[in-house]
Formats: C-alpha cells, structure tokens, sequence
C-alpha cells in the first residue's frame, strides 16, 4: 500500500470494495506507483506555437489561470453525477475512478499527460495528497455521461470514459494515460482539470483548462483512421473563447513518445494554498 493511500468515507469504502473486486487494486492505487517526470519548469520550443502567441512560461511562479468547468464536469455542480453528498464524490457512477488509465475502450493517437501540482505561496514548492479530477472529450468531440444537442450526445450518466482522479504522489505529481482529445464547433481541443484539496471537499481549489500547440493539434486531427474528425473548421487556440486572452499557464508541453506511437504532454498546475 502506497504512503499516500485515498481516505474514502463510509459510503466510498463500499463502493471501493466493489472496485477492488471486479477489477484489481491496480487501478486505484495507480496514482501511487508513478515515477517522476521533471515537472515543466521552462519554456520549450516542443511545447509552443507561434501561431498561438504563447508560451509555457513555466519558469514564473504565477497561478494558472482560472476557466469555467463547461457543461459536462460530471462533478455535481450540474444536472449530471450519481446524486451523493459532495461534488468531488458526485464524478463517482457506481465506483471510484481513481485511476491512471482513462481512455477505456476507445482507439485513437495515445496521449501520456503528466501534471504537477505546485503552490505558488511556497515558491512553487509541489503539493502532495491532493486530487486532479481531468475529463475531455472524445475524437468525436462529445463527452461522457450526458445527453444533449451539444457535444453531449446521448449517453448514459454511468459512462466514465475519459474522466478520472488521482491523488498526486510525494513528488506533487500525477499521470494519466488517455488518448489526443477532438474538437467541436466553437472549442480548441482542450483538457478540463480540477483540483481538490480531498475527496470529501465540497469544491474545487481551482478550476482550469490545458491547450495543445496547434501545430499539433492539425497533425492529430488529420488522423482521421482513429475517428477524428480532419482539420476543416477546427478552432485555433487564439479565436477560442476560452483561450484568446492568452495560454500562458495552460499551455501543455508536448513531444512524441516513440514508445507508444503518440505524444506525452506535461503541464505544470500552480495553485494558491
């Protein structure tokens, strides 16, 4: 068992031990067994483009910026989550997702997303034992556990896919396994966060966005034997709604990863605590 184990209550202890017996221990304590992957402290050439008029900047201590959840958090601060107490809780359909891997059954470009986690009260010293709930997209640009008319779909409010917790290690980092979001009219691809101080806490620390350099972005959507959708009306970071005042603190460093085939992108979450 890890130093730094999840502290569930009554109610999530049952329906841990439902987890546990249908898929392992494995995918809990994920979080538990990562190595450290060099928390992004400096600007990268790998991680920016031009066209984007922005930069990592991980080298200042400045809090990433702020952002809207959107329609689909699934954490209960909305019509959609499995009606328990808190909002962290409420992303739980029948069982925690406290997991790495959150790309379920679906097929696409595969994504390695490492985030640390920092407080720029201590000179951005890293912040262990809090939890980073993340959730995008799929390549067709359409999220889980919501029926709508936009990006919502028809799906159950059981589904999970693409959305997932973990608890960051010693180091004040997490990694999530997924693969490259799609878009949708009006959006970059993008990556939502949260981040909570426990899994009982009734709100977020903060809530934040993650962009890709476009450059990136174009080859990924041209992919389109994984179901993405091409490059014809996709939405470049600086006319989103969300991202055109700037990536500064959003801006994800990406390079290919020749071990899978995919990209691994690192983006450094600083928070004030």
């Amino acid at each position: 068992m890890c130093d730094h184990a999840p502290k569930f209550n009554g109610m999530q202890r049952r329906q841990l031990l439902v987890a546990l017996l249908g898929t392992g221990a494995t995918m809990l304590l994920a979080g538990c067994s990562q190595t450290g992957f060099s928390p992004v402290t400096s600007s990268s050439s790998e991680g920016t483009d031009s066209s984007d008029g922005s930069d990592t900047t991980g080298g200042s201590c400045v809090q990433s910026a702020t952002e809207t959840n959107g329609p689909f958090p699934a954490d209960g601060s909305n019509t959609a989550g499995d009606g328990t107490a808190t909002r962290l809780d409420k992303v739980y359909t029948g069982s925690p997702i406290v997991r790495r891997d959150i790309a379920e059954n679906f097929s696409g470009v595969p994504l390695t997303l490492n985030i640390s986690l920092q407080n720029v009260r201590n000179s951005c010293a890293t912040i262990p034992n809090y939890y980073i709930y993340i959730w995008h997209c799929t390549p067709t640009g359409q999220y889980s556990a919501y029926t709508a008319s936009n990006n919502g779909g028809s799906h159950s409010s059981s589904e999970t896919y693409f959305r997932g917790i973990q608890q960051t290690d010693s180091n004040g980092e997490v990694t999530f396994t997924t693969i490259y979001p799609g878009w949708y009219t009006g959006r970059a691809i993008h990556i939502h966060a949260e981040v909570y101080a426990g899994l009982d806490d009734a709100s977020p620390i903060k809530i934040t966005q993650f962009a890709f350099p476009m450059s990136t972005n174009k080859a990924v959507a041209a992919q389109t034997t994984y179901g993405y959708k091409g490059t014809s009306g996709m939405m470049d970071n600086s006319s989103d709604g969300i991202f055109s005042d700037g990536t500064s603190t959003e801006m994800l460093t990406v390079i290919s990863n020749a071990s899978t085939g995919g990209y691994t992108a690192s983006i450094a979450v600083r928070v004030s605590v």
